[in-house]
């Protein structure tokens, strides 16, 4: 049995934080093979689905993160981790934090930003930082 030490998983989490935060969304691929401590939540602990609909024209914390010029945010899951998720107008829904990534498959979620995720507008070769994005669905949440 291949058990790992019970810190890898915070490890991770801050990983992830960190890239997440820096715009890199490097470790994103590796959240759903290694993080099982993040175990899908209990059928009481689930909450209903929120949302809310942002767009470009209305978006001030920062550059608009999207190609698409809005969409709806969404959050699915226990009210201490939920996962958020950007969803387009043509119904394609993507994963915005590590716990939308580990349910992903579940909901029919997108783990890849590419093909919404804007390049910066003013650094080239970077994308947008969707952090904020998160951290405004999580008020939500």
């Amino acid at each position: 049995m291949n058990k790992r030490p019970p810190y890898v998983g915070s490890i991770l989490r801050e990983v992830v934080a960190v890239s997440v935060g820096l715009g890199l969304g490097v470790s994103w691929p590796l959240v759903g093979a290694c993080a099982p401590d993040l175990a899908e939540p209990a059928a009481e602990e689930q909450r209903s689905e929120i949302s809310s609909t942002v767009s470009a024209v209305t978006w001030t914390d920062g550059p608009w993160p999207f190609t698409v010029d809005e969409g709806e945010l969404r959050c699915l899951g226990p009210e201490d981790g939920p996962g958020v998720f950007f969803a387009t107008d043509t119904g394609k829904l993507f994963a915005l934090n590590p716990a939308a990534i580990l349910m992903a498959d579940r909901v029919g979620a997108r783990t890849d930003l590419g093909p919404i995720w804007r390049n910066h507008p003013d650094l080239p070769g970077v994308m947008v930082n969707v952090s904020p994005m998160i951290l405004y669905a999580l008020t939500l949440c």
